[in-house]
């Protein structure tokens, strides 16, 4: 076995997996609540973090703050791939109309292909693993901003920037952001830990200054952050994760901590977003319930005319 758990129980199911050509097995283990509560935490710490292309992942605990360069392990083996692709153009692929099956030598271009996939997927889910152990390590509660990934990536338009944003996408998938926040989802639930998405829209924390509140537009090739109302510079992604810290504080100015709209899944509150519209339909009901026979109007019955 490889590695460790976080922690260990009973052994109560064991599923074996044949993929890409090698073995895995996954196993089910019953834990007992005392080693539950013995590995929760207390609150040691709150730490904002920030997304990125360039930099990964952009940290803040109001006392230190660093940055983790993208580890970018798909742009590496990208120009293989395509060098791989090519050479597969030129074999004999397997056509089903044709009743055509692959040559030995496609079958061995594609084997290599998916191998380098396969690497760069399992170095990419290695170093977020390690990444985010070291983020909860030492602190129990981790802000970072509400990001729809799948709509960040999504497929461009037809238009001149097609290419520009093609290749924004893959530097965003390269990342792995979903991954890492599921990640981190994960394991603080085991701690018993709190993860809060801010609210993106209403904060905007990549153009609030997080010294006086000011709002201003950037460009994404503006990486330094310099508040044209109090002149306060700091480098963008660390002032992004500073609003995000002072936001989750309540003493971000201008704004106030709004739990209600963030996304608080791994804390033991929750809030039922459809609670809103059931107690709707309740006063709906009543109403229709308290309605006289006389008011009510039937399809084959007319009202008689006054004149």
């Amino acid at each position: 076995m490889r590695g460790k758990a976080r922690l260990w129980g009973h052994p109560k199911a064991l599923d074996i997996v044949h993929r890409n050509g090698k073995w895995f097995a996954s196993i089910v283990l019953e834990i007992d609540d005392t080693l539950l509560k013995n590995s929760r935490k207390t609150d040691c710490g709150v730490i904002a973090i920030d997304l990125g292309c360039n930099d990964a992942i952009a940290w803040t605990n109001g006392e230190d703050n660093g940055l983790i360069l993208a580890p970018r392990f798909f742009r590496y083996a990208e120009q293989i791939i395509k060098q791989l692709s090519k050479k597969k153009r030129r074999k004999r692929s397997s056509n089903f109309k044709k009743k055509q099956k692959a040559s030995r030598r496609w079958k061995k271009v594609q084997k290599q292909i998916s191998k380098l996939y396969r690497q760069v997927a399992n170095k990419r889910q290695n170093w977020v693993h390690q990444q985010t152990t070291r983020i909860i390590s030492s602190n129990s509660t981790v802000v970072t901003e509400h990001l729809e990934v799948k709509n960040m990536s999504a497929k461009a338009k037809k238009g001149k920037r097609k290419k520009q944003k093609s290749g924004l996408n893959k530097s965003i998938l390269d990342v792995g952001m979903g991954m890492i926040k599921q990640s981190l989802k994960a394991k603080l639930d085991d701690v018993a830990g709190v993860f809060v998405e801010a609210p993106t829209k209403k904060i905007k924390p990549s153009q609030t200054c997080p010294k006086c509140g000011h709002q201003e537009k950037k460009s994404l090739d503006q990486r330094v952050h310099i508040c044209s109302n109090c002149k306060y510079t700091q480098q963008r992604d660390i002032a992004s994760c500073e609003v995000l810290l002072l936001w989750y504080s309540n003493q971000l100015p201008g704004f106030g901590t709004n739990l209600v709209g963030a996304d608080d899944s791994s804390s033991t509150s929750h809030t039922r977003k459809t609670a809103a519209s059931m107690k709707q339909l309740g006063q709906r009901k009543r109403q229709k319930s308290q309605t006289s026979p006389e008011d009510v109007e039937t399809p084959g019955s007319s009202k008689p005319s006054q004149g």
